[in-house]
């Protein structure tokens, strides 16, 4: 118990010290915002879109980020009552924005004596066929709502939310939806996931896993979406890619008995990283690999008693679930969505993600189980060491590309 108790104290350490070093950053997926106030008479819209994305549109060198923009949403943006067009009120035009980022401001005049409006967008999804927009969407002065765009839901219709419960619900759903789509699109995640179960061969280690995974997760995403601990997502996305390939190189210490010998080669690897950093000021900083040095020692030192090293999957679990939860933070704080309906929003994605990760689950222990059980994988131990070998390698490349800003 006192070993235990140690060692969990080594690895929380080396979680302290990977997150400590923090301010936040952002996050690498495909979207767009916009934020709308509707009245009677009128729709004001802001679009806001990363500089990067708006480089999709360029078909001319000499064209500003700002003139894409515009001209772009011009053509893709539009706001109809009872199939009937909202002409532009004045032309699109671009604001101020933050760094590395652009804004535009959309009016539509409409008509105060027809219907509900419908909001168009087909911004970016033939360029990029994964993005997602996220609308904020206020009208009549009530309490904004919000709607998400995909390339194969284009339009919404904007309703007056009349039953503050009836909110409340469609809020949740909204990101649920969210959060499913989001496990879903995170190679990353799943790929830990796999790592993560490729050595288990009960029930119950699987129950283990998934509550430790699912309460290190849903303490930081709740953290960090309250804005109470505002993690690095540089490191953060770095980190993760390190997770996958921390456990990936553990499947294959746990075949071969080498923990000492892996442990050693990773944490001489990291300290070159530290030493890179200290010398040239490249990567990761000199403080998170220490504390990745220190998280990797402690996850594979080899320990003869098996019951000490079931209790230590639990708490690995656990941690390794709190860095994906700043990752999962990340994705659902930039869309700024959750700023206008918070509980709703941090409910909603993390349900999301709970169901998503639970089919991932379900599947890969399936087919784990068919793979164990089928003659035609006579060699359950090989397929192990490859699938681990690869997932090193994929976990590896996300480390230091994303360490190195190169992906």
């Amino acid at each position: 118990m006192v070993k235990l108790i140690q060692i969990t104290v080594v690895i929380l350490l080396a979680f302290g010290i990977i997150i400590t070093s923090s301010q936040a950053h952002a996050h690498n997926r495909s979207q767009s915002f916009s934020d709308w106030e509707i009245t009677n008479n009128h729709a004001t819209a802001v679009f806001t879109a990363k500089s990067r994305e708006i480089t999709r549109l360029q078909t001319q060198t000499n064209e500003s980020l700002d003139t894409l923009l515009v001209n772009h949403l011009a053509s893709s943006i539009s706001v109809s009552q009872d199939s009937l067009p909202c002409i532009s009120k004045e032309a699109a035009k671009p604001m101020p924005s933050a760094l590395g980022y652009v804004r535009v401001r959309l009016v539509f005049d409409c008509d105060a004596s027809l219907g509900n409006l419908s909001i168009s967008i087909n911004s970016f999804f033939n360029a990029a066929s994964s993005h997602v927009h996220y609308a904020n969407v206020a009208l009549n002065g009530e309490p904004s709502y919000q709607y998400l765009f995909t390339n194969k839901q284009r339009q919404h219709e904007i309703t007056d939310q009349l039953k503050s419960s009836s909110h409340w619900f469609s809020s949740v759903t909204q990101f649920v939806i969210i959060g499913v789509e989001h496990i879903f699109g995170g190679i990353d995640h799943i790929a830990f996931l796999l790592a993560l179960m490729l050595l288990l061969r009960s029930v119950k280690g699987l129950i283990w896993m998934i509550t430790g995974f699912t309460l290190g997760h849903s303490i930081t995403l709740a953290l960090a979406t309250l804005g109470w601990v505002i993690p690095d997502l540089d490191i953060v996305e770095a980190a993760i890619g390190f997770t996958i390939a921390l456990v990936a190189a553990g499947n294959i210490a746990v075949l071969t008995g080498n923990h000492r010998q892996i442990a050693y080669f990773s944490v001489v690897g990291l300290l070159l990283i530290v030493l890179i950093n200290l010398t040239w000021n490249m990567g990761l900083s000199a403080l998170s690999g220490l504390g990745l040095a220190l998280f990797a020692l402690a996850y594979l030192w080899d320990s003869a008693d098996k019951h000490l090293s079931a209790n230590l999957r639990v708490v690995t679990s656990v941690v390794f679930g709190l860095i994906h939860g700043f990752g999962f933070a990340g994705a659902l704080t930039e869309t700024g969505l959750a700023n206008a309906q918070l509980f709703p929003a941090l409910l909603g994605f993390n349900l999301g993600i709970e169901l998503g990760q639970i089919v991932i689950i379900a599947a890969v222990w399936m087919l784990l189980q068919k793979m164990s059980q089928s003659r035609l994988l006579s060699d359950t131990r090989l397929a192990v060491d490859l699938v681990s070998a690869a997932l090193c390698g994929l976990g590896l490349y996300w480390f230091i590309g994303r360490s190195y800003g190169i992906i």
